[in-house]
């Protein structure tokens, strides 16, 4: 499983829908439990899987799974 995939997964385990319904323009709000609790429990779920950790200016900018696709491949050696 490629990062993107993986991250993918991770969203949608954290916010309880189906992953086929994940695109890379999909954003906090637009599914029911990801809101401000969910996107914490998305970015902590992706530390741990990662191991990496974010700074808190890069959380700030993390709005939709392609930003967070992005932000993990910025950190983890692919």
């Amino acid at each position: 499983m490629n990062t993107a995939d993986k991250v993918k997964e991770i969203i949608a385990d954290a916010i309880e829908i189906d992953v086929s319904k994940l695109e890379e323009d999909t954003a906090i709000g637009d599914f029911p439990k990801w809101d401000s609790m969910g996107q914490i429990i998305i970015i902590s779920a992706l530390e741990k899987e990662f191991d990496i950790k974010f700074d808190p200016e890069v959380i700030m900018d993390l709005e939709d799974v392609g930003d967070m696709i992005d932000a993990v491949e910025d950190r983890v050696d692919v």
